[in-house]
């Protein structure tokens, strides 16, 4: 059985298996709310399930093996053993690839912290990458408004000069009307 191309634990898919038999009802059931399994009757469920699903009849190494998985056992109301996991939900049936051992768990732990921390470095190459072409734009920028205005001062130097020349020859025209008249 896959759930989203992952391998769901034998254990799992038994205990699964075991949930979904109507003829075990009466024996192990989810509970009312769909987020615990309840071992009605406990001899029952040692000598018919225990031995048909897990070669065994020992309630004990059951409970380890819940244990590992992330199931954690309280008494109930009624005073039967509950098992509870958060993952692990009778109408949420899509998230039970998720339960996995405790050593399993870790190990996707650290593998997801690796991948992150890898997606951390390429995003902080990438800044880095930004940053600097960022720094040159600016630079560029600041060279490109130094050489604007230098062209304005040049510009207004010129415009000075052109007024001098015109300020010159109206000057010498004049000089020249005055002496002809």
């Amino acid at each position: 059985m896959n759930t989203k191309n992952q391998r769901i634990p034998k254990f799992v898919t038994k205990l699964i298996e075991i949930l979904d038999n109507q003829s075990y009802s009466e024996i192990i059931s989810f509970d009312q709310k769909g987020d615990g399994i309840v071992i009605h009757q406990q001899e029952l469920f040692e000598t018919q399930i225990l031995l048909n699903y897990f070669k065994h009849n020992h309630i004990d190494s059951f409970t380890r093996q819940m244990n590992n998985y992330g199931f954690k056992r309280v008494k109930n109301q009624q005073g039967k053993y509950e098992f509870k996991n958060p993952i692990f939900q009778k109408n949420n049936k899509n998230l039970i690839h998720m339960v996995m051992k405790k050593k399993q768990e870790k190990i996707q732990m650290i593998s997801q912290f690796l991948a992150l921390k890898s997606e951390l470095n390429q995003f902080s190459k990438e800044l880095d990458q930004f940053n600097f072409f960022a720094s040159s734009y600016q630079q560029s920028q600041s060279i490109l408004t130094e050489s604007q205005n230098k062209v304005k001062l040049e510009m207004i130097s010129i415009s000075k000069k052109n007024l001098e020349m015109e300020q010159m020859l109206s000057n010498l025209i004049y000089e020249k009307k005055t002496i002809l008249n």
